[in-house]
C-alpha cells in the first residue's frame, strides 16, 4: 500500500489532485470554527435591499414581510456595494429557510466563502503552472497562498477575500486573453472582470490596464495601422461585453448606468469612514493615514520568507525591464511579469497618492496579494533554478542549507497557523516587534466575542445576565451561535449595571486595571479577548 502511494506521488497530476483534495477536506472540516465578522450582517442586508429592488421590477406582486422594513435601494446609504457574492447567499438563505438570527445562515456563508477561495486557489495554480511550465511550482504557489495566516483565516468570513478570489480569477483570464486574443477569451475575460468590479468598484482599473497592454502589444508589432480594426476586435468585444455584464450583475446600475457608476467610483474613493485606528502605537484618523500604512502592514503580517522572495522577484523583473529599454518586454513571460508589477503597483500607488481612507490593517488591499505572490514565485523560481545548476560540493551544501531554511520557514508558518486556530487573523511576524498589542490593531473583526459569550453562558446559570462591551455590534453578531435559551438570558446593560464586560481590546491596547478577569483568549501571548466579571 505504501509503495502504491509512493508511486502515486511520482505522478504530477496525482499530486495536484491529492493537494486539492486535502485542502478541500481541511476547509470543510473547520469552517464552523470561525466567529462572525463585524460586517457580515450588513452585507446580508445589502443583498436584501437589492432583492427588494429587483422584485419591484420583475415580480411586483412578490412582497415578503421582510421587505416592509427595508429602505428603497435609491435611498440606501450602502447602495454602492456590489452583491455578486451576497445576492446568491441571500437566495440560498431563503430557499433553505435561514435568517440572520440563525447560525446556519453564517455557517453556509462561511462555507461558500471558502469554496470560492478554494476555486481561486486552483486558478492561482493554473496561473503559476502556465507561467513557469511546472506543476511543482504551481503547487508551491498554492502552498504559499494557503500558508498565509491572515488570508487563510479570512477566506472563511471576509468580504475582502471574496474580492481577492474574484481578482485571482480575473488575472487568469486576463493572461489568457493576452496570450491569445480570441473572441472566446475576450468574452471570458469580460465576464471575470465584470464579476470582480461588481464585487468592489476598486477593480475598475483592470479594463484600463487591458487597453494599455493591448495597445502596447500593437505598437510592438510595428504594424500599428495594418489591419488595425481586425486586430483590435477582441479588445472591442471585451470592453462592450464587460460593460454589459457589469450592468447586468449590479442592480444599482440599472436605472442610470453611467451616473450611478460614477457615483460608486466617487463614493468609494472618498469613503466617509472617519475612524480612530491604532498604528505604530498611536491613534490616528483613518482619513489621514501616512503613505507607509499599507506597506508596513504588508511587511509585518506576511511571512518574512515571502517578502524576501517578493523583493528578489521585483529586482529581477525591474532588471529585465531596464535591459529591454523602451521595449519593456519582448516575450509572453516578460509581459506576464510586467503585468503582475502593474497589478500590484497601480492600486498601491493610487491609494497612497489619493490618500485614501484605510483602516483595519491592509484588508482593503488584500487583492494585491495575488500579484504580490506571483512576484514571490518569480523570485522563488529563479532561486530554485540556480540550485538545480549547482555542481561543486560547496555549492551543494549551500543549496541544501537554502532548501532547509525554506522548509523550516514553511513548517514554522504552518505550526503557527495550527496554534493560532481559529484566530490566524491576528498573525504578525517578527518584524512587528515585541509590543504588537500596544502598536497595532488585533482582532478588529471581533471574532473572539464568540468565545467570550460561550464562556459566560456555560459558567453562569443566572436567568438574566447583563452584558457590556467595548464593541456592541460584534458581540451581538456572535450571540447567534448560542442556544436560543441562552440568548434569551442575555441583556445589554450599562457598564455600571452589567454583570460582565467583554472586550477585544480595540481602541484600548493597554490592560484594564482593577478588574476581575475571569476568562481570556490569547494568541502567541497576545491577549485578544477578555471577560471581566463586574458583579
Amino acid at each position: 500500500m505504501n509503495k502504491k502511494f509512493l508511486l502515486l506521488l511520482k505522478r504530477p497530476r496525482a499530486c495536484v489532485l491529492i493537494f486539492f483534495l486535502l485542502y478541500f477536506a481541511l476547509g470543510v472540516s473547520i469552517y464552523k470554527d470561525y466567529g462572525i465578522s463585524w460586517d457580515e450582517p450588513w452585507h446580508r442586508e445589502i443583498a436584501s435591499v437589492s432583492a427588494k429592488y429587483m422584485a419591484s421590477i420583475f415580480m411586483p406582486d412578490f412582497q415578503p414581510p421582510e421587505f416592509a422594513s427595508l429602505p428603497a435601494l435609491a435611498t440606501y446609504p450602502m447602495k454602492q456595494y456590489g452583491i455578486v457574492f451576497d445576492f446568491p447567499m441571500y437566495v440560498a438563505d431563503n430557499l433553505l429557510g435561514y435568517n440572520g438570527t440563525m447560525p446556519e445562515a453564517y455557517y453556509l456563508r462561511h462555507l461558500c466563502a471558502f469554496l470560492l477561495f478554494y476555486v481561486s486557489v486552483f486558478f492561482f495554480y493554473l496561473i503559476v503552472r502556465n507561467r513557469f511550465d511546472s506543476r511543482a511550482l504551481g503547487l508551491t504557489g498554492c502552498l504559499f497562498l494557503i500558508l498565509s495566516p491572515r488570508i487563510f483565516a479570512e477566506s472563511f468570513y471576509s468580504k475582502d477575500i471574496v474580492f481577492l478570489s474574484l481578482f485571482i480569477i480575473s488575472i487568469y483570464f486576463f493572461l489568457r486573453y493576452l496570450h491569445k486574443k480570441t473572441i472566446v477569451n475576450s468574452l471570458l475575460f469580460a465576464l471575470a472582470t465584470a464579476l470582480v468590479v461588481d464585487q468592489r468598484i476598486t477593480a475598475i482599473f483592470i479594463p484600463f490596464l487591458a487597453v494599455f497592454v493591448t495597445c502596447m502589444d500593437e505598437i510592438k508589432m510595428g504594424q500599428m495601422f495594418n489591419q488595425l480594426p481586425k486586430r483590435l476586435l477582441p479588445l472591442f468585444i471585451y470592453l462592450v461585453s464587460f460593460s454589459f455584464f457589469m450592468v447586468l450583475f449590479w442592480p444599482y446600475l440599472w436605472e442610470n448606468p453611467v451616473r450611478n457608476l460614477m457615483d460608486a467610483v466617487v463614493s468609494m474613493s472618498r469613503f466617509a469612514a472617519d475612524y480612530e485606528i491604532l498604528y505604530r502605537g498611536e491613534f490616528i484618523k483613518s482619513t489621514t493615514v501616512p503613505w507607509h500604512y499599507i506597506p508596513v502592514w504588508i511587511l509585518i503580517t506576511t511571512p518574512i520568507l515571502y517578502t524576501f522572495f517578493f523583493f528578489l522577484g521585483t529586482f529581477l523583473t525591474i532588471k529585465e525591464m531596464i535591459k529591454n529599454g523602451i521595449k519593456i518586454y519582448t516575450s509572453d513571460r516578460e509581459r506576464h511579469n510586467f503585468l503582475v508589477m502593474l497589478l500590484f503597483a497601480v492600486p498601491l500607488t493610487a491609494v497612497i497618492v489619493l490618500n485614501s481612507t484605510l483602516y483595519d490593517g491592509w484588508r482593503h488591499m488584500y487583492f494585491i496579494y495575488a500579484p504580490f505572490l506571483l512576484m514571490v514565485m518569480t523570485g522563488f523560481a529563479w532561486l530554485t533554478g540556480m540550485i538545480k545548476e549547482v555542481r561543486s560540493g560547496r555549492e551543494r551544501r549551500a543549496a541544501f542549507f537554502i532548501a532547509a531554511v525554506i522548509v523550516v520557514c514553511l513548517v514554522s508558518t504552518f505550526y503557527q497557523m495550527v496554534r493560532y486556530h481559529p484566530f490566524q487573523n491576528v498573525y504578525f511576524n517578527r518584524l512587528a516587534g515585541n509590543n504588537v498589542g500596544r502598536n497595532f490593531e488585533l482582532d478588529y473583526w471581533g471574532l473572539s466575542f464568540r468565545r467570550g459569550l460561550e464562556y459566560i453562558v456555560k459558567n453562569d446559570n443566572r436567568p438574566v445576565i447583563g452584558l457590556a462591551a467595548n464593541a456592541i455590534i460584534p458581540m451581538i453578531n456572535n450571540s447567534v451561535f448560542l442556544d436560543k435559551q441562552d440568548i434569551g438570558r442575555l441583556r445589554l446593560a450599562d457598564i455600571h449595571q452589567a454583570d460582565y464586560f467583554l472586550t477585544n481590546y480595540r481602541w484600548h491596547p493597554q490592560p484594564y486595571q482593577s478588574a476581575n478577569e475571569v476568562y481570556s483568549v490569547s494568541v502567541d501571548n497576545l491577549k485578544i479577548m477578555s471577560v471581566f466579571k463586574l458583579r
